[in-house]
């Protein structure tokens, strides 16, 4: 009998031990499971990226110089709005698009936070964007600004604005749509800047409606991901290869509506735009306060 529960007493301690023991390493499983569910993610999107890059892009691009050079801009479109949206999903990015997207020819203005702005917008409609003239020199990004009707422009170059502007007036007259980030340049996210006007002249000039745009992007735990945009100064590169391995992340698109009070000036419109995009990024404390830089 004190054999038997000798026994008994010694099975119940190996058993605790085993279950302390596996108690302890759930933390650790469970991280293991994490960083392999991270790795197996990143080598499927990266995988992903290279081969749309290489039978993809080429026919995309190919797609749209022909369809440039027999002025069919239905395929045009098709072949852009289709493209950044594989490219968004490669990025693991869903697009959630809320407002009405009106008509081309609209003037676009919206907050700036990462390259991938770029793609998001053109998920939802074909708009020419005004970049920075160093954007033509990027990997993928500037192969397809080069042919998807950007406009580049020499910051602190007059004449270069001025030839930008003609171009803009041009191409909202002929009844095609214009994309810019009034900011100027990309912030984190968690503020917005004082939005420039210059180029909204063109708009009022031809009375082309001004769609401010809100980009929000989105954690799964509904908090505002301040890893898209670029960190550290890092290079294109280095922010193409660290967004591959982030988790899925939601891109809200808000529409506002039209603003067509040409009457009022420039400022005036420019403050109505920026004032719409604002109070997208407070909702729901996505940006933590009024902050204008």
């Amino acid at each position: 009998m004190l054999s038997t529960s000798r026994k008994t007493c010694a099975a119940v301690q190996i058993f605790a031990v085993s279950f302390i023991m596996l108690g302890s390493s759930i933390p650790l499983i469970i991280a293991t499971l994490k960083t392999t569910i991270h790795i197996i993610r990143f080598l499927l999107r990266l995988t992903a990226f290279l081969l749309a890059l290489v039978f993809v892009l080429p026919f995309v691009i190919l797609g749209i110089l022909l369809a440039k050079l027999f002025h069919n801009h239905p395929v045009n479109e098709f072949l852009l709005v289709y493209w950044s949206r594989l490219l968004c999903f490669i990025c693991g990015l869903k697009v959630y698009v809320h407002g009405i997207k009106p008509e081309a020819p609209v003037f676009l203005v919206a907050n700036h936070v990462s390259w991938l702005d770029i793609p998001v917008i053109h998920s939802l409609m074909r708009a020419g964007f005004v970049a920075k003239s160093e954007i033509k020199y990027w990997p993928i990004v500037g192969w397809i600004t080069m042919v998807g009707d950007t406009l580049f422009l020499k910051r602190g170059n007059a004449e270069s604005r001025k030839g930008v502007i003609s171009q803009i007036k041009k191409r909202l007259s002929a009844g095609r749509s214009v994309a810019v980030f009034p900011e100027g340049t990309v912030t984190d996210g968690s503020y917005l800047r004082t939005f420039h006007r210059q180029l909204i002249h063109a708009a009022i000039e031809t009375q082309t409606p001004i769609l401010p745009v809100a980009i929000k992007f989105i954690n799964a735990n509904g908090s505002r991901n301040d890893k898209v945009g670029f960190l550290n100064n890092e290079f294109f590169l280095g922010s193409v290869w660290r967004i591959l391995t982030l988790p899925n992340s939601t891109v809200e698109v808000h529409c506002g509506g039209l603003v067509t009070d040409f009457d009022l000036g420039a400022r005036a419109v420019t403050l109505q735009a920026r004032a719409y995009i604002e109070q997208e990024l407070l909702r729901n404390d996505y940006m933590p306060a009024p902050n204008q830089a």
